[in-house]
């Protein structure tokens, strides 16, 4: 991108079921109660250090979401429909971007994300900004861990194989032939406990780091 190229200004939505209930495949990690909220904290703090990003709303149905999002200078959105399957996801990104209404472009970040930063959500917005939608593959390969869109009426595909989902509805994939340690922050979502090591290799965010590496 050239230097004098305007950037884009991006709202950030971050759907969070619960701050209560863990991550099933890392029930027997210690700590892993609170993992959920450091997820969620570390998100946060990295969508604040991304000078790209003007606005972050989070949407959740748990009441202590929304007080997190408030304490934090956030936006909290209750979310209408509290169902848990994946179209719960979809849904309450679709629920948060018609609510603000104001957000011409917005990138929908999962909440499992402790090792993205800041210089990695700007590589991918950068990147993001040449599509009108576009995605971040996870590192499986089969799922997305961020989802760009500037048209108000495309819609995200969160959930199983949705790598393929997005694919399939037009969405422009992103990263996927990088090496950068950037690149790989923005595709390491954690649900167990190798995903939390491989995290670590890479960097965790300050929250999470302080339950994985006490003292």
């Amino acid at each position: 991108m050239a230097l004098n190229e305007p950037v884009t200004t991006w709202t950030a939505i971050v759907p969070i079921r619960s701050l209560t209930d863990g991550k099933t495949r890392l029930t027997g990690y210690p700590g892993a109660s609170v993992l959920t909220e450091t997820f969620a904290r570390d998100v946060i703090a990295a969508c604040m250090a991304c000078p790209e990003i003007g606005h972050i709303a989070l949407v959740s149905p748990d009441p202590r979401v929304l007080d997190l999002a408030i304490a934090s200078g956030c936006i909290g959105i209750a979310e209408s429909d509290s169902d848990s399957d994946s179209g719960g996801i979809n849904g309450a990104i679709s629920q948060a971007r018609q609510e603000l209404s104001d957000a011409e472009n917005v990138v929908a970040i999962l909440g499992d994300l402790p090792c993205i930063d800041g210089p990695s959500l700007s590589i991918v917005l950068r990147a993001a900004q040449e599509h009108e939608t576009s995605f971040v593959p996870d590192t499986a390969g089969t799922g997305t861990t961020i989802w760009c869109s500037s048209n108000p009426s495309a819609l995200s595909h969160f959930g199983h194989h949705s790598r393929a989902e997005h694919r399939a509805d037009g969405a422009i994939e992103l990263g996927v032939d990088q090496t950068s340690l950037q690149w790989a922050r923005a595709r390491r979502d954690v649900d167990t406990e190798i995903d939390l090591w491989d995290a670590d290799r890479l960097g965790l965010g300050p929250a999470t780091r302080a339950i994985v590496q006490p003292g």
